[in-house]
């Protein structure tokens, strides 16, 4: 009796400390709950706290990212301006004439061109932020307005624009900044396109303005590399037969071979297959390029131009 007394006591004895135990466990768990959540918590706030400091960093005024907003007036130079005056079209009407670039650098810039009234957008990236005023022709009474954009690594192109009493109209885009364009005045303007063949270079390059007051491109055969220019004047790093013409890129008749080791001239390039070099004795001849660089051989064979000639420029 006393036995079983004594056992039951120490079952009950037993449940109370698994019992005891289970609160301790649950207990523990509760608070190492609280203490991740409440860690998790901390977290989050920091985390959005340097997030906030970021976009604060980043979302700066407006007026220190956007690069009208950022000229001062008495900096700009002859042929830049923010706002004119003037008669475009020659009909003896005044225009008002200004330039906003809406936008900044981080969200991206839309440079708006007006001129009494009538507006248009200049499509770029990174714009000058004014206007000149050109005369193409001289002849046809008008002016036209151009607006520089420096692109996304300093290549510049330029819109033109006339204004025929009513609305601005798109004359055409070229590459190069107004300020550098060469104007006759005689409806030619001359500027520096870069070249899409061989290497990184630029050439002279013509556009003319119609009777429909659009520009065109006066295309031409070869396009010449300016001679002091990195890139006029390479070494063969293996032999190359040069064509005598542009009429055949494998097989045709050979005008002398660059020999590896000799100094040659690059002359230039029509810009889209054929390239024109000048051997050590004088001796011209053509060479056919695809894909930018890749050199086609007379015999078909296709060899990158690095692995042709030492010293062709690869600026960005």
């Amino acid at each position: 009796m006393l036995y079983i007394e004594a056992k039951v006591n120490f079952s009950d004895m037993q449940f109370k400390h698994a019992s005891l135990l289970l609160i301790v466990v649950l207990l523990g768990t509760a608070v190492l709950t609280f203490i991740v959540v409440q860690r998790q918590k901390e977290l989050d706030d920091q985390r959005a706290a340097v997030l906030k400091d970021i976009g604060d960093a980043i979302d700066v005024p407006t007026a220190t990212q956007t690069p009208a907003q950022k000229i001062d007036p008495a900096t700009l130079k002859a042929n830049e301006y923010l706002s004119t005056s003037i008669d475009l079209n020659g009909d003896g009407v005044v225009e008002n004439i200004s330039i906003e670039v809406k936008g900044n650098s981080i969200e991206g810039t839309s440079t708006v061109l007006t001129a009494s009234g009538s507006s248009i957008v200049f499509p770029g990236t990174n714009p000058d932020g004014y206007f000149g005023i050109v005369d193409i022709d001289t002849t046809d009474h008008e002016k036209e307005i151009a607006v520089s954009d420096r692109g996304g690594s300093i290549d510049y192109t330029t819109g033109f624009y006339r204004f025929d009493g009513s609305v601005l109209q798109l004359v055409g885009t070229v590459q190069g900044s107004y300020e550098d364009i060469d104007f006759a005045g005689n409806g030619t303007l001359t500027t520096q396109t870069r070249a899409t063949t061989l290497q990184t270079w630029t050439y002279e390059d013509a556009f003319t303005l119609g009777t429909d007051h659009k520009l065109s491109h006066v295309e031409k055969d070869l396009y010449l590399i300016d001679p002091s220019a990195i890139g006029a004047h390479l070494t063969m790093l293996q032999d190359l037969p040069l064509n005598t013409d542009t009429n055949e890129v494998i097989g045709g008749a050979i005008a002398t071979t660059l020999k590896k080791g000799e100094k040659i001239t690059f002359i230039g390039c029509d810009d889209v297959r054929w390239c024109k070099t000048q051997s050590a004795t004088g001796v011209a001849g053509w060479f056919a390029v695809e894909d930018f660089n890749t050199i086609i051989t007379i015999d078909g064979t296709r060899v990158q131009a690095s692995e042709v000639f030492e010293g062709l420029s690869n600026a960005d």
